[in-house]
């Protein structure tokens, strides 16, 4: 199996100034599409939403898969390298695109013509391991901050 390569990828600005260290995620795919929810140490929600069709298919992503951390420890190099390149710091957040990976390249041959070029890979590192998305298309981010209670 090769190993993909990673860029960093920050949907939104609030991601990297807002949210810390992932402590929590849970992942609900239904008649609404896949939504991911990751908490994080400050209690801060964001909620990854994949709602709209794909093309050619009509489901709302091509696949998603949850890896624990051990086998997905091979990739910790190719995130460092990423995140090097962005020049982040360790304390800001992002998430990342996999370029020419296995996964993604197992789907390719299910779409016809232009519409395999427009898949991509994106990972989200939780914290026991990482959550993996193929879709077409960039979903919504919603992040809530926890109100603290003033009395």
């Amino acid at each position: 199996m090769r190993k993909p390569t990673l860029i960093t990828w920050q949907p939104t600005d609030e991601i990297t100034k807002g949210f810390f260290e992932v402590v929590k995620f849970d992942m609900n795919f239904g008649d609404k599409g896949l939504t991911i929810t990751l908490v994080d140490k400050m209690k801060t929600t964001v909620d990854i939403t994949y709602d709209k069709s794909t093309n050619y298919l009509g489901d709302y992503v091509v696949s998603f898969r949850y890896t624990s951390e051990i086998p997905m420890s091979m990739l910790a190099s190719q995130a460092k390298e990423a995140r090097d390149k962005s020049r982040l710091n360790n304390f800001e957040t992002c998430f990342y695109k996999a370029v020419d990976s296995d996964y993604l390249d197992r789907f390719k041959p299910v779409f016809p013509g232009d519409l395999a070029g427009g898949l991509e890979h994106h990972i989200y590192p939780v914290d026991t391991g990482i959550v993996e998305v193929i879709s077409d298309y960039v979903p919504s981010i919603t992040l809530t901050k926890r109100r603290l209670n003033v009395d």
